[in-house]
């Protein structure tokens, strides 16, 4: 069926100083478009998992937008110890491939972590070719730590630093902390570390607060991985934003992945991108 083909190209986008590249699926018209939709997947997630994903791939060129879909260097397994901070280095050379492929304005969508890792990536650059930041289904993992250890939060946050403190950050973790590294469980789960900060709704938010750029952020009614009611979430992110233009909505039934719902929330979502 037509549906299940998505035209584009693969690509290997060059990291510029490593020897890494990173993988993705480019998704254009014929002609391409001027505006490139930039997908960042979540938590272990990769550039082509989900239907999500797809229906933004499907959907985009039709309604202006061609789209990339890129593994950052959290993909799959490799989120074990990944370098939160390696996202802006990977946007760089992702916009930077835009650019010579004739584009000239972008947006960004993050899906769960990837939100925030563009939140933090253009609260730090600040780029005025980004016209918009999609935030769909933004969490907070700090919270989402504590809620998942209980009392043992204090206890394994002490010892994962005591870990990276002795240069062994590398050790991996218990499976009741994801199984990452001391290094990596910190920096989603310790309020010292600024992928925890970024989205901690119980905090001042100041990474998101430096954020200008157009926002959209979505929640699923059903969100799994929800630590306050996401009408709630969604406040508290329209109280702290300074975005020129900040949206809010909730998707009713939809889940974390917002499975079943993806084509009417990505319509949704170019609606939103195309009254920029």
């Amino acid at each position: 069926m037509k549906d299940d083909m998505i035209d584009g190209a693969l690509v290997a986008i060059e990291l510029p100083g490593t020897k890494g590249r990173l993988d993705g699926f480019w998704s254009h018209g014929r002609p391409t478009q001027q505006r490139l939709l930039v997908l960042v997947h979540g938590l272990g997630g990769n550039y082509y998992r989900s239907s999500f994903k797809k229906a933004f791939m499907r959907l985009g060129p039709q309604q202006g937008w061609d789209v990339l879909s890129f593994n950052n260097r959290g993909h799959t397994t490799e989120t074990t110890d990944e370098r939160f901070s390696d996202c802006v280095a990977d946007l760089d050379s992702v916009l930077r491939f835009g650019r010579k492929h004739g584009y000239r304005d972008f947006g960004l969508a993050g899906h769960s972590t990837g939100c925030q890792k563009i939140t933090y990536y253009q609260a730090k650059r600040q780029r005025h070719d980004v016209c918009g930041l999609v935030l769909a289904a933004p969490a907070d993992d700090r919270a989402l730590a504590q809620l998942d250890l209980g009392p043992r939060y204090g206890y394994w946050v002490r010892r994962a630093r005591d870990l990276v403190a002795s240069g062994k950050g590398d050790t991996i973790m218990p499976a009741a902390c994801h199984g990452f590294t001391a290094r990596r469980f910190l920096s989603c789960s310790d309020s010292r570390y600024a992928e925890a900060k970024v989205f901690d709704y119980s905090g001042p938010l100041k990474q998101f607060r430096k954020v200008t750029t157009p926002i959209l952020a979505f929640f699923g009614s059903d969100e799994e991985f929800a630590c306050l009611p996401v009408d709630e979430m969604g406040r508290v992110l329209k109280e702290k934003t300074n975005s020129v233009r900040f949206r809010y909505f909730t998707v009713e039934g939809a889940n974390h992945g917002f499975k079943g719902c993806e084509t009417r929330t990505v319509r949704r979502v170019y609606r939103w991108l195309n009254a920029n």
